[in-house]
């Protein structure tokens, strides 16, 4: 398997489970990680794609659809849970809006840049903090994980957490 196509498996496995969980609709902000999980929903059929510029209106627009019935998606960097953290406790504890968030993990072992080392330390005791569930999804895609986690808000009627390391978004380990 050549560069290019072990990158993009991830991102296929990770859009084939956000379809099996129902998922039609994705918000979302860019990160190099997150780079070819959202080109597989830019270029998926049955996937509406809506590019924000701010992590809340990512989690606004999830928060529609869960007003609507359906169960969306914002995918973005753990840095926007930052940003969105009034959001995410409003959906959660006043609203309680299902909805599901897929983050990249920067600042973990598996990150190279100095500067994302706070967020991989602060966003874990911010989601406790917040009582918001989430998950770590390490080692590779694990599509099972991401249709668990959309049962998981929908069954409790709040926002659910994923953050996925380089490996599970990438297919690459630390360097």
């Amino acid at each position: 398997m050549n560069t290019a196509e072990s990158a993009g498996r991830p991102a296929a496995l990770l859009l084939e489970a956000l379809g099996e969980a129902g998922i039609g609709v994705v918000a979302s902000l860019p990160d190099s990680w997150l780079s070819p999980l959202l080109a597989a929903v830019d270029a998926a059929p049955g996937m509406c794609h809506v590019k924000v510029t701010r992590e809340d209106d990512a989690l606004g627009v999830a928060a529609g659809v869960a007003l609507s019935g359906g169960l969306g998606a914002v995918v973005c960097q753990n840095a926007g849970l930052l940003v969105g953290a009034n959001a995410l406790a409003g959906y959660t504890h006043l609203h309680g809006l299902p909805l599901l968030v897929v983050a990249a993990q920067r600042g973990d072992i598996d990150d190279g840049f100095y500067y994302q080392a706070y967020k991989g330390r602060v966003v874990p005791p911010v989601l406790d903090a917040l009582g918001v569930p989430y998950h770590r999804m390490r080692g590779g895609a694990d599509p099972g994980m991401v249709t668990a986690a959309a049962d998981q808000a929908r069954l409790h009627r709040r926002p659910v957490v994923l953050l996925l390391d380089r490996e599970s978004l990438l297919g690459e380990a630390a360097r």
